[in-house]
């Protein structure tokens, strides 16, 4: 499809629609062509979101001919404001041998909108032909007659919808909106399940505009209310520029209580909506506490896992849900028990004793009745390897990139990098179920400074017993050019930063 932008032959569209070739060598053909006839079924197609995903609209014509040149034909639908005899026509170009097509409500809607400007409301009278582009000098374009369809521009039903606000993990960032699921067979439903934190919630029909919106209708929170426009001035009319006298409609959103798993159902044709806490982790943050580490140690959290690499030194520790040691527990089964031994408790009060300065990588599986806690020691890795999309190898493990050896714990790269995803192999291992070191988040922008990396040996016992080797969150490197990346095994973090 494209716009034309200059059709001066329709000019003659005052007089009449007949069609002609050019008069080259003093012959006779100029008026020997076939005139193409334009029908359609109406000329008032029934437009409504009830028959937006009905054809509403069909056309239909006669094919011209090439006059024996043996050039191809090629037809188009132009379409206009009544009137503007498509000197800026808006043109469907359908190749050869074309006679019929169909446009359903939600086309013509969307010309109407896209093409031509109008808005939800609006009525147009569009001028509609069909073109014909003979591929030869020796014979002129065809052209039908005209035809004008009488079209009111409509709400579409909405197929998609979204979900926004700080208790989702898109934040207030329009363009991440989190999708929801439609519910088959019913008109307007949604659903969607899953983690949520503490916060705000609304939801949207589109990532590129914060309108039209649905956002709490009343205060019990169990139906939805519209919100088509931003403003309207004290008469309740609606207002478009920001700077003239208005009043802010309605913007009430959903108030999520807490940090859990929730399943939303909602319909947004009978505007009823019920969000109910699920089951799911009991816990979304763990701390690792006590004399044995110089301080409290937040952990990394994949569903019910949560893991952390520890510098340690004589003393004791246990987990805490809270960063000030308040709440709930987890503790060794029973005193001085060893920390070969997987066995937790949340009420017994023993801690985990350790016996010397020492680097473990610790797990701790939360879900209820499945509870266990791991420590292994940590040997760091002589070389780490850089692979991705944004590195010269791609994804071709067995060429990962080496790095450089500083000092025992710290390994350094400098080289250049594309746009694309980036992660740290520690040992290509070529079945992916090795030891990685890997971003804090998915698609983690990389900051320029020092920030936590994660690592996670995907053929360890711990890792298979929690459930998590598919664990796999990378950096997205959004700009290519010259990088200088330092990995501390030690501090477990990661500069990636831009030369």
């Amino acid at each position: 499809m494209k716009i034309i932008k200059t059709l001066a032959i329709f000019a003659v569209f005052a007089l009449a629609i007949l069609s002609c070739t050019k008069n080259l060598n003093g012959d006779k053909k100029k008026a020997e062509n076939t005139p193409i006839v334009l029908k359609a079924n109406t000329t008032s197609p029934s437009m409504s979101k009830e028959t937006q995903d009905s054809e509403v609209l069909s056309l239909t014509w006669n094919t011209t001919t090439n006059m024996e040149t043996g050039a191809r034909v090629n037809y188009s639908i132009l379409m206009d404001n009544k009137g503007g005899n498509f000197e800026t026509a808006y043109e469907i170009d359908l190749g050869t041998n074309a006679t019929s097509h169909n446009f359903t409500g939600l086309e013509l809607n969307t010309i109407l909108e896209e093409q031509f400007g109008y808005n939800v409301g609006d009525n147009a009278d569009i001028d509609i032909c069909i073109y014909a582009t003979i591929m030869s000098e020796e014979v002129d374009d065809v052209i039908s007659n005209v035809i004008t369809i009488s079209l009111s521009c409509f709400q579409p039903k909405v197929t998609v919808l979204y979900m926004i606000g700080s208790a989702t993990t898109a934040g207030w960032t329009l363009e991440d909106a989190i999708p929801m699921d439609p519910i088959e067979g019913e008109e307007g439903g949604f659903t969607w399940s899953g983690e949520m934190f503490q916060g705000e919630l609304k939801f949207l029909v589109s990532t590129k505009d914060w309108i039209p919106c649905y956002g709490r209708g009343n205060d019990e929170g169990t139906t939805l209310y519209y919100r088509d426009h931003l403003w309207e001035d004290s008469e309740g009319n609606i207002v478009t520029d920001e700077s003239l006298p208005h009043i802010d409609t309605p913007d009430n959103k959903f108030e999520i209580p807490e940090q859990a798993n929730y399943k939303i159902v909602l319909n947004i044709e009978q505007l009823t909506i019920t969000i109910t806490k699920t089951g799911g982790p009991k816990y979304f943050s763990m701390y690792f506490i006590g004399s044995a580490v110089d301080k409290t140690v937040k952990m990394f959290r994949s569903s019910y896992a949560f893991l952390a690499g520890v510098s340690t030194k004589a003393g004791s520790a246990h987990f805490s849900v809270s960063e000030d040691n308040t709440g709930d527990f987890y503790y060794a089964a029973s005193a001085d028990q060893s920390l070969d031994e997987t066995a937790v408790s949340q009420t017994s009060g023993y801690d985990w004793n350790f016996t010397k300065n020492a680097l473990y990588h610790i797990y701790l599986f939360a879900k209820e009745g499945k509870e266990k806690a791991y420590f292994v020691e940590f040997t760091p890795y002589e070389t780490l390897y850089l692979i991705g999309s944004a590195t010269s190898v791609g994804w071709e493990l067995k060429d990962a990139l080496p790095m450089t050896k500083a000092s025992d714990y710290v390994q350094t790269w400098t080289g250049n990098l594309k746009e694309g995803e980036l992660k740290f192999s520690c040992d290509k291992n070529l079945d992916w179920f090795g030891a990685w070191y890997l971003a804090s988040a998915s698609n983690k922008a990389p900051e320029g400074v020092e920030e936590p990396v994660i690592f996670i040996d995907k053929a360890s016992a711990a890792v298979g017993a929690m459930g998590i080797r598919e664990l796999d969150q990378k950096w997205l490197i959004s700009e290519a050019g010259s990088y200088s990346i330092t990995l501390d095994q030690n501090k477990e973090t990661v500069i990636i930063k831009k030369n």
